[in-house]
């Protein structure tokens, strides 16, 4: 077994097209949290097969997969997502979660309602919305480009120790893959109030994000957004991981 101490510190930022800022820390980071689930007794699963996930969400939900990321309604799920299960020590799945990119034009605040109701009608599902944007003030307005969404999260509540690592992995695998500008998500009071959101690593709350006169099956007719930007996505790597660590292996066996 070897020991090599990584020195991290003066690891500069770059400029938003030209990758990680600081790639090492990120892939330290994010072993931590798998070693943190596999200690509490889990493992994760990572798969690209939508048409999979829209099954083994019913099998263990009991109700349909929502549109953002049912595979009927959105054909390149497959290219431009991913999903984890969340596996307990005999293999049965006890969590899952779902990321999808995509291009928010001009900024997240004027795209949001159209790429919901499209989706939402492509299922002929029918959604009303009470406000026709978000609220002027909203983050969300100062948000363009490429974005990733999350979505379908649940853990089984038997399913112990493994919050906040579960979703904050996803996370960060979403940002090793995609480097996107933001990640965003949507829920209720409930969880946006207790805590959860930040733990998992949202850094920006907003209330009334959307507001629905007939909301999507599921929802609130307020629906709170949680936002990590990139660079709090960053900064939250670097709080996870100190300056100089030291990284064990075992070196491989000559032949």
């Amino acid at each position: 077994m070897y020991a090599l101490t990584v020195g991290l510190q003066g690891v500069q930022p770059v400029g938003e097209a030209t990758g990680l800022a600081d790639p090492l820390r990120t892939v330290l980071a994010a072993r931590s949290l798998l070693e943190a689930l596999h200690g509490a007794g889990y493992g994760v699963r990572l798969s690209s097969d939508f048409a999979a996930f829209a099954r083994q969400r019913f099998q263990l939900r009991s109700s349909a997969v929502s549109p953002m990321f049912d595979p009927q309604a959105s054909r390149s799920l497959n290219e431009r997502g991913f999903w984890m299960a969340l596996l307990s020590h005999d293999g049965a799945t006890v969590g899952l979660q779902a990321f999808r990119l995509d291009d928010a034009d001009p900024n997240l605040a004027e795209w949001v309602l159209g790429w919901m109701m499209g989706l939402y009608a492509k299922r002929r599902e029918m959604i009303v919305p009470r406000a026709v944007a978000p609220p002027e003030h909203s983050l969300s307005h100062l948000i363009r480009g490429q974005i990733v969404y999350h979505g379908e999260l649940w853990i089984d509540k038997a399913a112990k120790g493994c919050f906040p690592a579960f979703p904050k992995i996803g996370m960060l695998l979403a940002m090793i893959k995609w480097q996107p500008e933001a990640i965003w998500a949507l829920t209720g009071q409930s969880m946006a109030t207790r805590g959860h959101m930040v733990r998992m690593g949202y850094g920006h709350l907003e209330q009334s994000f959307l507001t629905w006169e007939w909301e999507p099956d599921g929802a609130e007719q307020t629906e709170w957004i949680g936002v990590a930007l990139r660079r709090h996505l960053e900064f939250s790597i670097a709080e996870m991981i100190p300056e100089a660590t030291e990284v064990k292996f075992q070196p491989s066996t000559p032949q």
